[in-house]
């Protein structure tokens, strides 16, 4: 099982700062098929990222 509590991500951008991930809760069962879906620039990628390690939260809550 793995499940993500409270995900945020915030990209610095100048003096601007833009929240890809606000707080996002997510929960996957033990051999679960599962799809994301959303329109282009609503935080896809950036949540599969933070999965997969390759990107890093802001701040969270992360347990598995």
């Amino acid at each position: 099982m793995l499940k993500l509590e409270k995900i945020t991500k915030d990209y610095i951008s100048g003096d601007s700062k833009v929240q890809a991930l606000k707080g996002i809760d997510i929960e996957f069962r033990k051999s679960e098929f599962v799809s994301i879906l959303g329109q282009s620039g609503c935080g896809k990628t950036t949540l599969l990222n933070i999965i997969g390690g390759l990107d890093q939260y802001t701040s969270r809550r992360f347990n598995h």
